[in-house]
């Protein structure tokens, strides 16, 4: 990913959540929302720059605009990319990439079906059209079934669907609703101050933080 790239990723974490309050306030829609389980392709056993480029080799372009996507684990998402048949096209494919911060040169892909922004701005947004199965599927043919010149080859990946997945899964659902809960009971607590912006932000080991998905709840 290019200093470029890496830039806008940067200005969507930090600004994308602020906007989510007047969004969903207003008009009922979103700006920050959950990748869920039902969305997981695969994992991508390669850098996310070279994931990038294989997708760009498809066809698919870089969606900024796109809400900031958090797992329930409070990884964010770095790419967002969109294929559409055409620009005016009523429904894209979206796919978010979830690099991994304990596994170099591994990337978990999401993916699903959606009416697209350009030409339904509101439903895109309300979510209605959402398919996550047809987008899987869809992104799992395109990402296996051709070589491509920027990796000299085929795509090498793994469908994860073992039970270190579900059981790391499970674990990070239970340990955000304790979390949840315990934030709404703090609410209740006098002379307690746990409500500022810097509390929906989870350290990694990166340079870069990650946003809580009890964000969204918050809002």
């Amino acid at each position: 990913m290019g200093y470029r790239d890496d830039l806008v990723n940067g200005i969507r974490r930090s600004t994308i959540p602020q906007l989510h309050y007047l969004l969903k306030g207003t008009f009922g829609v979103y700006a920050v929302s959950h990748t869920t389980a039902d969305e997981y392709v695969m994992t991508a056993h390669c850098s996310e720059a070279d994931l990038e480029a294989a997708l760009e080799e498809l066809g698919f372009s870089r969606n900024p605009i796109a809400a900031v996507k958090v797992r329930l684990d409070g990884n964010t998402a770095d790419g967002s990319w969109v294929y559409r048949d055409s620009p005016l096209a009523s429904h894209q494919l979206h796919v978010v990439l979830h690099a991994l911060e304990d596994r170099p040169n591994s990337v978990d892909v999401y993916a699903h079906w959606e009416t697209s922004w350009i030409r339904h701005p509101y439903r895109h947004y309300s979510k209605q059209g959402y398919d996550a199965e047809t987008g899987v599927t869809l992104t799992r043919r395109l990402l296996t079934e051709r070589d491509f010149d920027c990796l000299d080859g085929d795509l090498s990946y793994e469908v994860d669907t073992g039970i270190e997945r579900r059981l790391s899964e499970h674990l990070s659902v239970s340990y955000y609703w304790a979390k949840d809960r315990w934030l709404a009971l703090q609410s209740r607590l006098p002379l307690v101050d746990g409500d500022g912006y810097e509390s929906y932000i989870t350290d990694q080991e990166s340079d870069r933080d990650s946003v809580s998905p009890r964000i969204t709840n918050k809002f």
